[in-house]
């Protein structure tokens, strides 16, 4: 368990999240600071899930800089224009490389049938494997790591919290 969560995390142009105190039901609460470091209210998170909840907001704070500094920088229209090509550019091969190999590999197969389905299996290997690379390629850094960051914190059990003695 992270005890001094607070501690750790600096003040951001994000807002930040400040662990309070255990609550009775069994839950941590946490009070949510807006980027000026006023309070913009309270949720609570239970006890065991405390280390996942902590982790993730922390990566999720570690890799949002890098994502707005590399949209900051490479969100002109040419760079736009850029990356949608290259995007297309590594689909299209990869589907040509990808009908390609089963067509040297079949090239002495007598079945027709044999060729057509290695041919289209081929087609739709190497268009997945381009799609896959292309988001690898044109995607900001840490990208995967805050998605996953935010997945995981969707599946918590966090609870706005309204009362006032919370």
């Amino acid at each position: 368990m992270v005890n001094s969560f607070s501690v750790d995390i600096k003040r951001n142009s994000y807002g930040n999240i400040e662990r309070v105190r255990q609550l009775s039901n069994g839950r941590v609460l946490y009070s949510v600071l807006d980027s000026n470091g006023n309070n913009a209210g309270k949720l609570s998170i239970p006890e065991e899930q405390v280390d996942v909840f902590e982790s993730s907001y922390k990566e999720i704070l570690k890799t949002a800089p890098k994502i707005q500094a590399y949209v900051s920088t490479n969100s002109s229209p040419e760079d736009i224009k850029k990356r949608r090509n290259l995007t297309r550019t590594i689909i299209g091969v990869s589907g040509i490389i990808g009908a390609g190999v089963p067509i040297i590999v079949l090239k002495n197969s007598t079945s027709i049938t044999k060729k057509i389905l290695g041919t289209v299996a081929g087609i739709v290997t190497g268009l997945a494997a381009g799609f896959v690379s292309s988001l690898g390629v044109t995607t900001p850094p840490g990208t995967l790591e805050f998605t996953k960051a935010t997945r995981t914190l969707s599946k918590l059990d966090i609870k706005l919290e309204f009362d006032e003695k919370a």
